[in-house]
């Protein structure tokens, strides 16, 4: 059987743009709370007989070669580089089919997470190949956190691949000196896994572009931009409060007063077809709405009581949406199987 990793992908409740380092510095109140949800990103790795294969079934891209061409092909950079990274020319050529069930531009850390599946994947083989590489559950992190941005050559938080990594209910705190994650499991909320529904937009967005901006204003010293990351940074205290309290009903609003912040922050965050969403998805009987990723995507989280599942669903499809076969996934990464 080859190696196969799954991560779940992140919705995130508050905080986002605050996990972006050194942001974390700049401001007093800063957390970030995000839990994982069951739109996996996939890896399964197989040992190849002659060359080098990644195949994106996503991308529907194949590349192959030996170990300097398929790490230098430029046509799926974060792959390649994660390869060249956690892999070593002198391991046997393997065979790579990586596949997330997130939409492109989602704002639900796809591609990060997919960078923890692989990366975790690519550990394991490579432990039973008798190379190991051992890291910390940070310093993995931080090696996929500094190749993603290599590639995409603006900052990242580190959010998405805790989500990632952990799974769960994720409390993310930045002392000085490192990132501190507390991960909360299914007991007692399971309110929060009755209520989730995910809905696709139909538009995808790039979030880190969002992201970038207003990191610059902060570090520019934009007094506005820094009064209300201030005033998101509080919430969000108050929000990890609530979810360990297990108060939905409290982090909720919390959360709304948070994403209200926020539009001040983007004014093209939301768009046309979001707000017809969360109009309905209101009208219909739910409790909240707001679009995933710190910078706007594609995706929207809507929570509404068991009862009106069926009538918001029938709203939001009704109004240009598709609903998402994801739930709250409160399992970490899991890696499984063997090239050996």
């Amino acid at each position: 059987m080859p190696i196969q990793a799954l991560s779940p992908t992140r919705v995130d409740l508050v905080g986002g743009t605050l996990d972006i380092a050194p942001m974390t510095q700049i401001l007093t109140h800063k957390k970030t709370v995000n839990f994982g949800i069951s739109l996996f990103a996939g890896v399964t790795i197989r040992k190849s007989p002659g060359t080098f294969v990644i195949r994106s079934i996503d991308q529907n891209i194949d590349i192959e070669g030996n170990w300097r061409d398929i790490c230098s092909a430029g046509r799926l950079p974060l792959l390649e580089k994660i390869l060249a990274h956690f892999w070593h020319p002198e391991l046997p050529p393997i065979s790579i089919e990586v596949q997330a069930r997130s939409p492109a531009g989602a704002g639900l850390g796809g591609s990060s997470c997919l960078g923890i599946a692989f990366a975790s994947g690519l550990i394991r083989g490579r432990a039973e190949l008798g190379m190991p590489l051992d890291l910390t559950e940070k310093e993995l992190v931080q090696h996929v956190q500094d190749l993603e941005t290599a590639v995409i050559r603006v900052p990242t938080g580190c959010q998405d691949y805790w989500g990632g990594l952990r799974g769960g209910i994720n409390i993310i705190s930045y002392p000085p000196g490192g990132v501190e994650v507390e991960t909360l499991r299914k007991v007692g909320n399971e309110q929060l896994s009755d209520m989730l529904l995910l809905c696709y937009s139909g538009v995808s967005r790039a979030s880190g572009t969002n992201n970038w901006a207003i990191f610059k204003k902060a570090f520019d010293g934009d007094q506005h931009t820094l009064n209300i990351l201030g005033d998101i940074g509080k919430l969000s205290d108050g929000v990890a409060i609530a979810v360990k309290n297990h108060d939905w009903t409290e982090a909720f609003r919390l959360s709304a007063a948070e994403w209200r912040l926020r539009t001040k922050l983007w004014s093209d965050i939301e768009t046309v077809e979001t707000k017809a969403l969360t109009a309905a998805a209101l009208k219909a009987g739910a409790s909240f709405a707001r679009i995933c990723g710190a910078g706007g995507g594609g995706v929207m989280a809507v929570f509404a009581p068991r009862e009106r599942h069926v009538s918001v669903k029938q709203a939001l499809e009704s109004t240009g949406g598709s609903i998402l076969n994801g739930e709250v996934c409160f399992s970490p990464t899991e890696v499984k199987g063997s090239l050996v």
